[in-house]
Parts: structure tokens; sequence; C-alpha cells
């Protein structure tokens, strides 16, 4: 008997704290496991497995593909979460998201912090052919990103605790701010002016524009940017669309979302 079925007479807690730990599997790009991949992952027996897959399966949670008999997420995810996001009132934004990106002509993303990343929740895409989306959902890490940036720099803590929070900066291009005491800097530059711009930082040919949606504490709950290809989005036109993001960000937060 495994250390894991040893446990089986555990509170129900550990079934839950399994199926969470199933569901985050699916985090990533991989798209489908089958039950062997699953149950080795998450350190379970084959029968434990599958039992936790049948329940989470009737619960919409979960999809078996009939042919390949892989698992997939199951629609009942996407509703929770856009039931969340209604919820939270994040839904009030996308309006002024979809001006934002008729008046810059580019693409606008509204972003939330979980952990070291910026998650991408809502966004407006750009007319223009030449264009960059953040898709519903991408993560970004926080450093590296002008959205990320904002939620760091109006955290509620101070710039070097809110980087000492975050350990190592990876490095994704040339420009990417990879050392503590410069992103430190940045973050008191972000706090003074009300906004961050990311040159290139993670995704090379890449600039973009942030601003925070504020809290009535003053904290970040979220952020709004616009990105766009650098032949367009200039160092001097980033400081042109700096007003307004701004007023974009603060309409975001006056449109009743429960900070």
């Amino acid at each position: 008997m495994s250390a894991v079925d040893g446990q089986e007479a555990r509170p129900g807690t550990q079934a839950v704290e399994r199926a969470i730990a199933i569901i985050e599997l699916f985090r990533g790009e991989q798209s489908a496991l089958g039950i062997t991949e699953i149950a080795k992952a998450v350190g379970l027996n084959i029968s434990t497995a599958h039992r936790l897959m049948r329940a989470l399966v009737a619960a919409g949670f979960m999809e078996q593909d009939p042919v390949t008999e892989r698992y997939r997420l199951g629609i009942e995810i996407a509703v929770l979460g856009q039931r969340a996001l209604e919820q939270a009132g994040y839904h009030l934004a996308k309006p002024v998201m979809v001006q934002l990106a008729e008046a810059t002509g580019e693409s606008v993303s509204l972003g939330v912090r979980r952990n070291s990343e910026v998650v991408v929740i809502e966004r407006a895409a750009s007319s223009q052919p030449l264009r960059f989306d953040h898709p519903a959902g991408a993560e970004i890490q926080l450093h590296a990103s002008g959205m990320g940036k904002v939620l760091l720099a109006f955290s509620g803590f101070t710039p070097e605790a809110a980087i000492a929070q975050l350990g190592s900066l990876p490095r994704f291009t040339e420009h990417t701010i990879d050392d503590s005491a410069r992103l430190v800097a940045a973050l008191h530059e972000i706090r003074s002016n009300g906004f961050a711009v990311n040159h290139e930082e993670r995704y090379q040919g890449v600039n973009g524009i942030a601003a925070p949606v504020l809290g009535s504490s003053g904290v970040a709950r979220a952020a709004i940017g616009v990105q766009g290809p650098a032949l367009r989005m200039t160092p001097e036109r980033l400081q042109e669309l700096a007003p307004m993001v701004r007023r974009a960000a603060d309409e975001i937060a006056r449109l009743a979302i429960r900070l």
C-alpha cells in the first residue's frame, strides 16, 4: 500500500485537495492528459485517480474524450470563471477597454495579480492587421510586464518589499529588468508617474503602457494595459498615451468594481 493510499481515511479535505491538484495540472499548455499521467503527477494510484476523475466529470469540471479517453477541462470551469468576473464587476470594464482600443488603435488588456504573475482576464483587440493581443488567461511575469509593474508599484508594499517577495527575475529579452535594484528604482518612478511602460521586456518587438485600477485603499486590484508593435508604440507614443490609459483606469475603478 502506498503512502497516499494509506491516508485514505483522512477527512474529506484530502479529496478536495487532490481534486484541486488535478485541475491545476491543466493550467499550463497541456490541453489533455491520460489517467496514468494524472495519477503520476498528483501522486495517486490509478483507481483513486479514476474515482476523482469520475466525480469531476460528473460535476462538469472535466471532460473525457470518448475516442482517446484523455481528459480536458470541462465547460463548467469557464462558466464559473465568467461568473467570478461578473460578480467582481470586472465585466463592466469591457466598454471602457473597447473605447480605449478604438482611440489608440492598439490592443487593450485587463489583468489581475496571481502570485508572481499577472493574469489577463479581459481584452479588447486592435482592428489593425499588425497587432499584439494578450489572450484571456495569458500569464505574464510581473517584472516583465507594464501591467505587472504597476501591480507591484501599487501593491500596498514598498517597492523594496514588493520585489523581495518575487524571488528570481527571469530574463526573457535583452531588455528585461532582471536586476532587483533597477526594478526597485523603476517602481519608485512608476509610483510617481502613475503609469508604467514596457520596452520589449517580455516580447521582442512589443511595447506597452499600463496604469493601475486602484481600490479605495489606494492598492491596485487590477491593471489596464495597451500593447502593440514597437514600430508604432515608440517611446514618444507611449508618453502620449499615458493620460488616456490613466483616465481609463480611473473610469474602471469608478464602475462599481468591488475592490
